[in-house]
This record gives structure tokens, sequence and C-alpha cells, in this order.
């Protein structure tokens, strides 16, 4: 009797242990699994353009939407700059808990209203409070660390690490694309959480 007993404890510990490690590990299978990703999708990305998605999927269009009238002229002037690509597909901004990343050819293309995924775009910046700064500083540091363990070789990695670091201790959060993201990509898009989202796309 005490010989089973001991056997089950010493099998509940092993379930124990594998629980353990499998809940340790899936925070960080997220964010290789995110980074990888992005870099299928846009190979060229810097440290920059990575920190960018994953700061979105935290804050979402909330810190850009001071002026609505602004926002709403601005992605008037954007349409009609742009040349659509046919890209139709939204896609999720770092791990994918919060915000996509909703194309404007969807609009450009005649598929969405202009006015439709602007009221979905504002209805996710007026819905989400801004985290603290110093609570995503300490996210992104602990991306990071999975991102230096992946040994990518991306481009400018040591500058961006920094600068990112330096704008951090300094308050700020939000960055542009890089430079050559911007040119290789042509980034036209507006963040939208995923419940806007799945409505967007059922409309």
């Amino acid at each position: 009797m005490i010989s089973k007993i001991k056997t089950l404890c010493a099998i509940s510990a092993v379930i124990f242990s594998i629980l353990v490690m499998k809940s340790c590990c899936e925070p960080e299978n997220e964010i290789k699994k995110a980074v990888r990703s992005q870099l299928q999708r846009y190979p060229e990305s810097s440290l920059q353009d990575i920190y960018k998605s994953f700061f979105q999927d935290e804050f979402g269009p909330g810190h850009l939407l001071n002026d609505t009238v602004g926002a709403r002229k601005y992605l008037e002037y954007e349409l009609s700059e742009m040349t659509s690509s046919e890209n139709h597909i939204a896609e999720p901004c770092g791990k994918g808990k919060n915000f996509y990343r909703v194309p404007l050819d969807l609009v450009k293309d005649g598929i969405i209203s202009d006015s439709i995924l602007f009221a979905a775009f504002m209805e996710s910046a007026a819905l989400f409070k801004l985290p603290d700064i110093e609570s995503w500083k300490k996210k992104w540091n602990e991306i990071l660390v999975v991102i230096e363990g992946m040994n990518l070789d991306l481009p400018n990695f040591d500058q961006d690490k920094k600068v990112l670091a330096e704008m951090l201790d300094q308050g700020e959060s939000a960055v542009h694309h890089s430079q050559r993201y911007e040119e290789l990509y042509r980034p036209h898009y507006r963040i939208m959480g995923r419940a806007q989202w799945e409505r967007l796309k059922a409309h």
C-alpha cells in the first residue's frame, strides 16, 4: 500500500513538473512564433519593426487619437495617395492577443467603406486604456531576451536595441517603422481590436 502511494506521489510530481515547464515555455514560444511570423511576412524587418508590432498589440491605436478630425482627414489623404497591393488579410500585432493591422487595401478596393473602417478604428481606440510605461518597459525587456536568444542577425540590431532602451528610459514608447521597412513594404493599415475586426469581417 505504501509503495503504491509513493508511486502515485512520484507520478503526480512528474506531471506537476511537466505542467509547470509547459506554462513557463508558453510565453516564450508565443514570442518566438510572433517574431518568426513577422520575419516570414517581412524578412527585412529590424528590431525596431518587431518592437512596433508588439507595442501595437499592447497599446493599440489609442496613443494616436488625440485629434479625431485630424485622424479622419489623414485616413482620407492616405487613401487618395496609396496604390492598392490587393492585400486583404488582416494580421495580428505581436502575439495577436489584442489588436490587428487591417490593410487599407480593403477600403481602396471597395470591400469595406472608409466610414465603417474608421468607426471600428475609433471604437478600438476609445475602449483601450494605455498601459503603464514601466509595465510595458518590463514586458519589452522580457520579449527582447527571447529575441536575442533566437540569433536572428537582424540589421542594426545593437543600435536599435540601444535607441529603444534610451527611448523607454525617457518615458517614450511609440516608434515608426524603419525607413527600410517603409521603402520595401509601403505599409498602409489601421489598428483595431480583435472584437472590432471580427465584426468588420462579418459586415
